[in-house]
């Protein structure tokens, strides 16, 4: 049975649900090879709600996936694949900037008329790189960690701080696992400093919220474990959890013994998605029940899994509803309210106000806190919700898409125009952007 030992806190580093003081900012994306975008495409972001405005077929869930790796920042998934990013991230006291690359090696190719016929064609295989610079302040300080597929690099001001060989491509790894690996072999003074940034990281993972019911679906197979490793338990899995449930599994573990499921009330926890959800839908009720999974001694590596999350309702008139029977908007809107309790600090959503009601377009806007938050939308209910402070962050929080994939901010004198007729305050941000061609 479960020992009862005491759990490492795995509750996230400010976890206050909506992107607190500490929250990590994307400031800065250029693309010099990714699949058909135009190489040299450069873009910048605002620290809050970013619009991507477009047609269908100019490519915005391409970005939005974009964005979602660099910010994951696990290229494994492009190791076949030639590509060439840069991205920028700024936290407070800290700046950081990758390059990401998988290039192809070797010798230029020979001109076809200069090949015999029938020669056989080499390949020239893909060389990968990481490239990571941080730069801190008060004191001020910068680290460069460089990542092949022959070593693991680190450089302090300029001086090596540590050096290793590899056997595997440092695209099976996230930036995040490299930097952290690097970590460890520093001083201590630095690698304190940069405790709360590995810890952040390390946690990073906001996937694309899609445009139908791809995250409701995500739900229902989410698992999470506690195993006891050299007698101290580590979770596993808790990149897809809300900040608050690896705390809320951990207290019934403690607590023990563990019955074959557990249930969380939508009142046990004020401004959990549940509690938000059941509110906006009309339910008197809600409840999650989670089932236990896999229950091990801590001898010999012993874990307690949980998994097959499921979801029951009760309507005014005392009537049960099970998650299946919910309806489409009802779907995406808990599904919404979940993927908030799960990432901090960003946001990825493609089309939002799908099947929403506007009320709840509403308050999922109002949720979303300080995060920053990259938003598709084809309905004009997201355009009133954009910053109107200056004309400069009106055009970082504004990504046109066009017809081959062009992606790119706005002119600084389209950005000034638009600017200066939302001043008037006259006529609905929609409406401005059509009449100034961005919709």
């Amino acid at each position: 049975m479960w020992s009862g030992k005491p759990v490492l806190s795995v509750t996230r580093p400010g976890s206050q649900g909506n992107g607190g003081p500490s929250s990590m900012k994307l400031t800065r994306l250029k693309v010099h090879q990714y699949r058909a975008v135009p190489p040299g495409t450069e873009l910048v972001f605002g620290p809050s709600l970013n619009l991507l405005l477009g047609e269908n077929g100019t490519g915005r869930t391409t970005l939005l996936e974009l964005l979602s790796t660099a910010l994951i920042s696990d290229f494994s998934g492009l190791l076949r694949e030639a590509f060439s990013l840069e991205y920028s991230l700024t936290m407070p006291g800290l700046e950081l900037h990758i390059l990401a690359r998988n290039e192809q090696s070797g010798p230029p190719a020979v001109p076809q008329a200069l090949v015999p016929r029938h020669a056989p064609v080499a390949s020239r295989a893909l060389e990968p790189l990481i490239e990571a610079t941080l730069r801190l302040e008060a004191p001020s300080c910068w680290l460069r960690m460089r990542a092949t597929a022959s070593g693991l690099f680190c450089e302090v001001d300029g001086q090596s701080a540590y050096a290793r060989t590899m056997d595997w491509s440092p695209l099976d790894r996230s930036v995040w696992t490299l930097l952290f690996m690097t970590a460890q072999y520093l001083d201590r003074e630095l690698k304190d400093r940069l405790k709360e940034f590995l810890r952040r990281t390390f946690l990073l993972a906001p996937w694309r919220f899609d445009e139908s019911l791809g995250t409701f679906n995500r739900i229902g197979d989410s698992r999470f474990a506690l195993e006891m490793r050299d007698d101290e338990v580590f979770p596993l899995g808790l990149m897809a959890l809300p900040t608050w449930m690896p705390g809320w599994l951990r207290h019934h573990v403690e607590r023990g013994p563990l019955a074959q499921a557990l249930e969380f009330r939508h009142d046990a926890l004020e401004q959990s998605f549940l509690a938000r959800f059941v509110a906006l839908a009309g339910f008197t009720t809600g409840q999650l029940r989670v089932e236990v999974l896999d229950k091990r001694t801590y001898e010999n590596g012993g874990r307690v899994g949980f998994g097959e999350f499921t979801f029951l309702f009760t309507r005014p008139d005392g009537s049960s509803l099970s998650q299946e029977l919910l309806g489409y908007g009802q779907k995406r809107l808990l599904s919404f309210l979940y993927y908030l309790d799960v990432h901090e600090d960003f946001v990825i959503a493609d089309e939002l106000s799908n099947g929403l009601h506007p009320r709840w377009v509403e308050a999922c806007m109002r949720a979303l806190g300080t995060r920053q938050c990259f938003l598709t939308s084809q309905s004009p209910l997201l355009a009133e919700h954009v910053p109107l402070r200056s004309a400069a962050e009106l055009r970082a929080s504004l990504v046109l898409c066009k017809a081959g994939l062009r992606w790119q901010n706005p002119s600084q004198e389209l950005a000034e125009r638009l600017f200066a007729a939302s001043q008037q305050g006259t006529r609905p941000v929609g409406e401005l952007l059509r009449e100034h061609g961005m919709w």
